[in-house]
């Protein structure tokens, strides 16, 4: 199943054709537009990967390191927060054409769909 994020015309055409399990990667400059086009489409990046590609390898080389209160109470500024934050790391962390950067995201279905799965594991 793809997560929102791979559902958004818009992110998957700035994307990088490397991936790393499937998941989108980006490019520097480009994953600053995924970012923008994130918090357009409602999606929260929770976190950025930073990778360096060797061949069919993939070394993490920095992760970002945030986080937030529940969003529950206002999911378009918890957006516009997060991916706030995942912009700084990128723009501290520029990185050459054998990186990508992949973006951990949420979007409130997806959120919705966790917490009722947390529920059924709580017994609530």
């Amino acid at each position: 199943m793809k997560n929102d994020i791979e559902t958004i015309g818009s992110i998957v055409a700035v994307a990088s054709d490397k991936s790393v399990s499937g998941e989108l990667g980006f490019l520097y400059p480009d994953v600053l537009e995924a970012i923008r086009l994130c918090t357009i489409n409602g999606i929260a990046v929770l976190g950025v990967e930073l990778f360096q590609v060797r061949g069919e390898l993939f070394h993490t080389v920095k992760m970002s390191g945030y986080e937030l209160p529940d969003p529950r109470q206002d999911w378009g500024n918890y957006v516009s927060a997060n991916n706030a934050f995942a912009e700084e790391f990128v723009r501290l962390n520029p990185a050459g054409d054998d990186h990508i950067y992949v973006l951990t995201s949420s979007s409130w279905r997806e959120f919705c769909e966790v917490q009722e799965l947390k529920k059924g594991w709580s017994g609530n």
